[in-house]
């Protein structure tokens, strides 16, 4: 399930809410799809870790896991290139997948779409540096020194 309003987005149409129906719709004519510039090492690595860290999960999920890579991507305190992100270990294994070796299996079609609407601008979870599988880990360091956000799927993010 993709929110309405993100799909008109990704597709460049026009999405429009009618109070007095409660009903949406959404006009693609003359609808031109976002474009971005990325390279393909950076879909590479982002699709991976997507599919590794989310396969299961919603594209809402996906692309909620692709934006915190991208985050850390443009902040100071990461490295400033998604592979860098993805292997980052100044403060230990920052991925399971990386330690496991899952980062290395072929991506979900869906995790390659997700990675995509990320790279284009799609945001889930606005500035999130942290997620993390409470069904997997305590999360402890994050729960104790980040800023709780939103639950999607069996993810909850963090500032």
């Amino acid at each position: 399930v993709l929110p309405m309003r993100v799909l008109g987005d990704a597709l460049g149409a026009e999405v429009n809410w009618n109070g007095k129906t409660a009903t949406a719709s959404m006009n693609t004519t003359n609808a031109k799809a976002r474009s971005a510039n990325y390279s393909t090492e950076d879909l590479y690595w982002l699709s991976r870790v997507i599919s590794a860290e989310s396969r299961g999960e919603s594209l809402r999920g996906q692309i909620a896991v692709g934006n915190v890579v991208l985050n850390r991507v443009k902040s100071q305190q990461f490295p400033n290139s998604v592979k860098g992100v993805v292997f980052d270990r100044k403060n230990g294994v920052q991925f399971e997948p990386v330690e496991n070796g899952t980062i290395y299996q072929e991506p979900a079609t869906t995790s390659i779409l997700a990675a995509k609407m990320v790279l284009e601008g799609t945001d889930m979870v606005g500035n999130c540096l942290y997620f993390f599988a409470p069904a997997l880990s305590a999360g402890t360091w994050i729960v104790k020194n980040g800023s709780y956000h939103t639950t999607i799927g069996c993810h909850r993010f963090y500032r």
